[in-house]
């Protein structure tokens, strides 16, 4: 009897064990938060589309700020993260945990979608020349420290003209939060430069075409590329090749998901899929304007 018992419980741990090895658990996918949009209603349906394919649980989260959401990463808490570029760039440094699987790709003609507009308010500055000459003088003011348009490319751009170090060459820096707030300190003269998206910018020029009166654009940028997806790489390939098939067909098998996911990134307005791409696809950052940039080191500023 004794013996019968002990293999009866040998089998219903072994069922237990082969069980809770079976179930790879809830799936983690996650973004950031951008102003008060979290993106989790953005993601949602997807979330549910991937339920369904992958047959597990998808839990969405949304970090903070781009910084915790790349702890959260290299903390390996994350399965699926869509991040923007300089949040991805950032993360690349010293990237262990992701694969880049695919990107939203921008419709061929589309103009204006996402860029970087550099203004000023002083009158007698109209060149990138006349902003060197006189940088000792001015006041600078960016968006925020993980905006890609708002503070990645218009640093490369500085030091592309040789503005190596921007806190030590202007004659102060400030951060104004998000693209709003920070032209809006630009209009009110509280700094004499700013660097914002270009939606920001049309957007209020628009609502008010008399701006271009005090407001002068010294530059806009090329289009900058859209954020990755990333996958773990602990995940199975099994289930990290449905992730990426998935996102890929995502415009033929369900457009009305791909368009909750493009509303949650102004950046993504005139995106009409995904795409494939690997790490190299942001080799370009290397070089703004023509110039080299000191891509690295400008990273290194907010790596932590």
């Amino acid at each position: 009897m004794h013996k019968y018992r002990m293999t009866l419980w040998s089998l219903a741990f072994a069922i237990t064990l082969s069980a809770s090895c079976s179930d790879p658990g809830s799936l983690r996918l996650a973004t950031y938060t951008y102003a008060s949009n979290n993106r989790i209603a953005n993601l949602e349906p997807l979330a549910r589309l991937l339920e369904e394919e992958l047959d597990r649980p998808v839990d969405i989260k949304s970090y903070p700020d781009v910084a915790s959401f790349i702890s959260g990463i290299k903390s390996d808490e994350v399965d699926i993260a869509l991040i923007n570029t300089l949040g991805y760039l950032l993360l690349s440094l010293d990237n262990q945990n992701m694969e880049v699987v695919t990107t939203l790709k921008v419709v061929e003609d589309a103009q204006d979608n996402y860029k970087t507009v550099l203004l000023t308010n002083i009158s007698n500055i109209q060149s990138l020349d006349g902003l060197y000459q006189r940088k000792g003088d001015l006041s600078m003011t960016f968006v925020a420290e993980g905006s890609t348009s708002g503070n990645l490319v218009p640093r490369l751009l500085l030091s592309s003209i040789g503005i190596k170090s921007p806190e030590t060459e202007f004659r102060s820096v400030a951060y104004g939060g998000n693209h709003t707030s920070t032209f809006e300190q630009l209009v009110r003269g509280e700094t004499d430069l700013c660097a914002i998206g270009s939606n920001e910018y049309f957007m209020q020029l628009e609502a008010n075409p008399s701006i271009s009166d005090s407001i002068q654009l010294l530059w806009i940028s090329e289009e900058i590329p859209l954020g990755p997806v990333l996958v773990n790489r602990g995940l199975s390939k099994d289930d990290s090749d449905k992730i990426t098939e998935l996102l890929l067909q995502l415009h033929q098998t369900n457009d009305k998901v791909l368009q909750y996911v493009k509303a949650g990134w102004s950046e993504a307005k005139q995106a009409e899929k995904y795409y494939p791409i690997t790490d190299s696809y942001y080799d370009d950052f290397r070089r703004v304007n023509g110039n080299s940039t000191d891509l690295s080191e400008i990273l290194n500023l907010f790596k932590d």
